[in-house]
């Protein structure tokens, strides 16, 4: 197992087996040296600090910026990834507008990438294309999970093959070529979410 938290050299799939950051060597109360932040449409791009969950050590976004289209995103930095399986663990603690928790990647720039989110009672996969999330579904797919409890975000992306799941429930499968090529990957929120990540885990897909 390789744990890169805390580290801030550039990442690719070259890079072989799986990756994880687990926020364990950097500081509580800093950004995790080894990621860079943005954010879709210029809103607030968010406070993603190192914290505490009892023992354990998490990345947190904790901006209560309630703007309903706010999707800020901690992104790996020079990460590049294009066939992948990704997964994270991720905890939402709260929020008015949303609680809600994702993975980005494929990703180019703050306004076009792939994501994927999860809340208490939906699933939601998109493309972002020039800013505006579209999905790839005719409609956000039913779930229910514990509110305030870890659960665990993967996606596999091969070719144009998209498969996601929610712990080993597989709530998607579908394919998509609006992204063809490498790009960075990373944890996802949208508006006031505050929510806790951990062991972000990437790896080359053959």
């Amino acid at each position: 197992m390789f744990l890169a938290a805390g580290v801030s050299l550039g990442v690719t799939a070259a890079d072989k087996g799986p990756r994880i950051w687990s926020f364990d060597q950097d500081k509580v109360g800093n950004a995790p040296a080894s990621f860079e932040f943005a954010v879709t449409a210029k809103k607030q791009p968010g406070k993603w600090v190192i914290a505490k969950d009892g023992d354990n050590q998490i990345l947190a976004q904790v901006d209560r910026d309630k703007t309903a289209r706010r999707f800020a995103m901690a992104l790996v930095r020079n990460s590049s990834y294009k066939d992948l399986r990704i997964s994270v663990r991720a905890r939402p603690v709260a929020g008015e507008v949303e609680m809600v928790a994702g993975l980005v990647w494929r990703y180019r720039d703050a306004d076009n990438y792939y994501v994927a989110r999860w809340n208490t009672d939906s699933v939601r996969v998109d493309r972002v294309v020039s800013g505006e999330r579209q999905l790839l579904t005719p409609h956000e797919i039913k779930i229910a999970l514990t509110a305030q409890d870890w659960h665990t975000l993967t996606v596999e992306h091969r070719g144009e093959d998209i498969k996601v799941s929610v712990g080993k429930q597989r709530v998607f499968e579908g394919k998509d070529r609006t992204y063809t090529e490498a790009g960075r990957i990373g944890v996802w929120i949208k508006a006031d979410s505050l929510t806790y990540f951990d062991d972000l885990t990437a790896e080359e897909l053959k």
